[in-house]
């Protein structure tokens, strides 16, 4: 029995590391001195609201791979991310294998606000979760076919808060529905917007 056999349940994982983004909304925020000047922004005093994820990225990078899991014979195969081209599983402009060379390294804008010309109300708070682990899982039923070229990949550079951008990605299977899988969290940023 092989690893993709269509009379055994198949589970395909996707591993890695990556991002949980979003806002949380602000219930309160002091911004002036008993002067009336504005604080410095280390200084507001903040009163979180309502949070709101919106999206959950996996980074586009050497920390992803996928393993494909016979539940019946217990075998598995891997998929390394510098491999995925080859096998035609991403079929993007990015080349897995070359990265680091293909990374524009674009610098990410430095955020000021001007906090005298900015209302209340227009502050929120944006937040983003690190995280490592099983970013999501698709089933494959017996007699339901696998196939590699039904993935797609969204993938965008995001600000995580460091000098660069990082490539990160959503991935969707045609037909299926993603299940989430098993992750730890890590240090949470925050960053407040307007």
């Amino acid at each position: 029995m092989f690893v993709n056999d269509l009379n055994s349940i198949r589970k395909l994982m996707i591993l890695g590391n990556g991002w949980i983004v979003g806002q949380i909304a602000l219930e309160y925020i002091g911004r002036h001195s008993c002067s009336g000047g504005i604080l410095d922004e280390e200084d507001f005093e903040i009163e979180e609201g309502i949070e709101e994820v919106q999206h959950k990225y996996l980074s586009f990078s050497n920390s992803m791979y996928m393993i494909l899991k016979n539940l019946d014979s217990k075998q598995e195969e891997r998929f390394e991310f510098r491999n995925l081209k080859k096998l035609e599983i991403y079929k993007g402009n990015l080349n897995p294998e070359d990265l680091i060379l293909t990374n524009s390294f674009e610098k990410t804008p430095k955020d000021s606000i001007n906090h005298w010309e900015t209302d209340d109300e227009e502050y929120y708070l944006e937040f983003q979760d690190s995280w490592k682990g099983v970013y999501g899982e698709f089933t494959f039923k017996k007699g339901e076919i696998f196939d590699f070229k039904k993935f797609k990949f969204n993938i965008k550079k995001l600000d995580t808060g460091f000098h660069f951008y990082e490539w990160v990605c959503q991935v969707s299977y045609l037909g299926k529905t993603r299940t989430e899988g098993k992750i730890i969290k890590g240090k949470r940023k925050k960053r407040l917007r307007t």
